[in-house]
């Protein structure tokens, strides 16, 4: 009689365990309830680095695979160089001088550089979900302002699951948009629910509504990396419109006779003020 006393305990404290958690989940604790994917967290704020999809994890740490975008000063009467082949940017770097041929027996000498630059080699992300906002992606092309009022319009009927909207901004790099809502428990239930749809252009569009993950970046550790396949031309004097000295260039190094080989991309900038390159990890 005693054991079964005790089953019947265990069961009743099992079933008021369930309930408790079920209670929980009612109120949709975002946290626990549907972890952040992948490509949820690449939301997070650039600086210059892009956090791509996740790797790998170490216990509760996520670990993202780090994509950079590294903006890099160009003075004038300079040009970047990038080739197919490492090979061929290393042995015009030994070459160093060299001597291109232009129009009517003109000729200009140029010096190759290596260029260097300082790139992100890890950086710390501290990331909370942000119990306002959700993510709206899977957006149909049409113009941004008449696709936020559209959002905007949906998302603030409780008939739809959502509640008031303090504002929409648009996302166009990754074509989605931020719906903030200025109630707390609004976020919850429209990401537990997905996929929504919204009626734009006539139609109805399924959009897909994912948490908006917050976050600070902070134990930024940077390397000098030289690039293996693009070198810096300096020299280059103001005897030329822009694009026919790029072309001059560009066809001077496609020459294996000049020590060259395939051009990728060539981009001057005149003798005269400064200029920005932007370098993606293909570009090095």
């Amino acid at each position: 009689l005693l054991r079964k006393i005790q089953e019947v305990r265990a069961a009743l404290s099992e079933e008021d365990a369930l309930q408790e958690r079920l209670k929980q989940l009612a109120q949709v604790s975002l946290p626990q309830l549907r972890p952040p994917s992948p490509r949820t967290m690449s939301r997070l704020p650039e600086r210059g680095v892009y956090l791509g999809e996740l790797v790998s994890r170490s216990g509760d740490t996520p670990v993202f695979d780090m994509k950079s975008r590294i903006v890099y000063p160009m003075e004038g009467g300079t040009a970047l160089m990038t080739f197919e082949n490492e090979a061929v940017a290393q042995h015009v770097l030994r070459m160093k001088q060299h001597t291109v041929h232009l129009d009517k027996g003109y000729r200009i000498r140029v010096e190759a550089q290596p260029v260097q630059l300082v790139v992100p080699k890890q950086v710390e992300v501290d990331s909370v979900v942000s119990p306002r906002c959700v993510l709206v992606s899977d957006l149909p092309q049409m113009d941004p302002e008449s696709l936020l009022d559209k959002l905007g319009f949906h998302f603030s009927r409780k008939v739809n699951g959502g509640g008031e909207v303090h504002s929409c901004q648009m996302m166009e790099d990754m074509w989605a948009a931020v719906v903030t809502f200025t109630e707390d428990d609004v976020v919850g239930p429209l990401v537990l629910k997905q996929l929504h749809p919204v009626r734009v252009q006539n139609s109805t569009h399924q959009v897909r509504v994912s948490p908006f993950i917050c976050g600070q970046m902070g134990g930024l550790q940077v390397e000098t990396q030289v690039c293996s396949r693009t070198v810096l031309l300096t020299g280059i004097p103001d005897v030329l419109d822009l694009e026919s000295l790029q072309d001059y260039l560009t066809v001077h190094f496609q020459k294996e006779s000049n020590g060259g080989g395939e051009v990728l991309q060539c981009a001057y900038h005149p003798p005269g003020g400064r200029t920005l390159a932007v370098f993606s990890d293909q570009s090095r």
